[in-house]
């Protein structure tokens, strides 16, 4: 895995990045319709070649050239259009699979960087939630139960983290299952299980596994800080127009000091996310530990955020039809996995004081 240094990516040319990721967004997953696609796999497949044909499927295969933080940025752009592309999946197998030399993995990066397969990522024993399960290969053969798996509705491949490497299994491989787990993710998480199923080996070093997991939880950091910035947007809009006792909700200085700090919140949040994706793609030893931080600072400060704005907007907040509720459910799905806030804070003591 290339974790060299890099030239870095102007903030012109990131600029750039986001704009062409909201365009498309904008106009293939427009807001009025994002509810109805979002349990449409045929909709997400269709988005995922558009993102591909932009190179967004192959991210994190270039590290040199493409970092991290640009990474995360295509991350806050989903989730401000409420959009489940397959992303997550996709750098996952791009970093985990970068060093193998087989053709089976050259094929399937191949598929995936032309938008042909949809990756969903378990993380297993990695993930840092003791529900999320195990699977066990047995020579070619993969066992047991994941849980917390993103995008399985419309995957082609999961890519299973063990305590030996990586499996990739095709998703309608004889003996897997995939049950949805409704919750606050849009579309639900699954739980897989699998027995006996035909699953590739790939030698994936465990350090490349953790390394990659942590990954996953700045990039859902990143996809809840593109909701909750949406989310905080309309709600100033909202109190531009909303009028309530005779004047306007922007007026009163409650809502006021309540945006205020959402503002604070997110502006610290993007920081020190950033700030951590930067260490990364600088090869800064303490990275993780800028990770950690992020996580503890950001989990707390985007579900307050979310709140308040989901108050301010009143019952917009509460109307299905609207889509205020699915940046909130967002938010919160993201920030709750992984260990959440709890794991971060124990993480950033064992660096200070030493493991327990």
């Amino acid at each position: 895995m290339t974790t060299g240094t890099r030239e870095a990516v102007s903030d012109a040319d990131r600029e750039l990045l986001r704009r062409s990721v909201r365009d498309l967004l904008t106009l293939r997953w427009p807001a009025d319709r994002a509810v109805e696609q979002a349990g449409s796999a045929d909709a997400i497949a269709a988005v995922w070649r558009d993102m591909a044909r932009q190179g967004l499927a192959a991210l994190g295969s270039d590290q040199a050239q493409v970092g991290i933080r640009e990474t995360i940025l295509v991350f806050e752009e989903l989730g401000r259009a409420a959009c489940p592309a397959p992303l997550l999946g996709a750098v996952a197998a791009n970093i985990a699979l970068a060093g193998q030399q087989s053709n089976t993995a050259r094929a399937l990066l191949e598929d995936l960087h032309v938008g042909q397969a949809r990756i969903a990522l378990a993380l297993g024993g990695f993930d840092g939630d003791a529900a999320a399960g195990r699977a066990e290969l047995h020579g070619d053969a993969l066992s047991g139960k994941v849980a917390f798996v993103e995008g399985a509705q419309s995957a082609t491949h999961y890519l299973i983290f063990t305590e030996t490497g990586a499996a990739v299994v095709a998703a309608d491989a004889p003996g897997s299952t995939a049950q949805p787990t409704p919750g606050l993710a849009v579309p639900p998480f699954c739980e897989l299980t699998f027995d006996g199923t035909p699953a590739t080996r790939f030698e994936v070093p465990p350090s490349t596994l953790k390394d990659v997991a942590l990954i996953a939880r700045l990039a859902c950091a990143g996809r809840a800080l593109g909701a909750a910035q949406r989310a905080f947007d309309m709600a100033v809009e909202h109190a531009k127009v909303r009028k309530q006792f005779g004047q306007l909700i922007g007026q009163f200085q409650a809502v006021q000091h309540k945006l205020a700090n959402c503002l604070i919140n997110l502006d610290g949040a993007r920081l020190t996310i950033e700030t951590a994706a930067e260490a990364r793609d600088a090869a800064n030893p303490d990275w993780k530990t800028f990770a950690a931080s992020a996580l503890a600072f950001a989990s707390p400060a985007l579900r307050e955020a979310s709140i308040q704005t989901h108050r301010a907007l009143g019952a917009i907040g509460y109307a299905e039809e609207h889509e205020a509720p699915r940046h909130f459910r967002r938010v919160h799905a993201d920030l709750a996995r992984f260990g959440g806030v709890t794991r971060a804070r124990a993480e950033l003591a064992d660096y200070l004081l030493g493991p327990a």
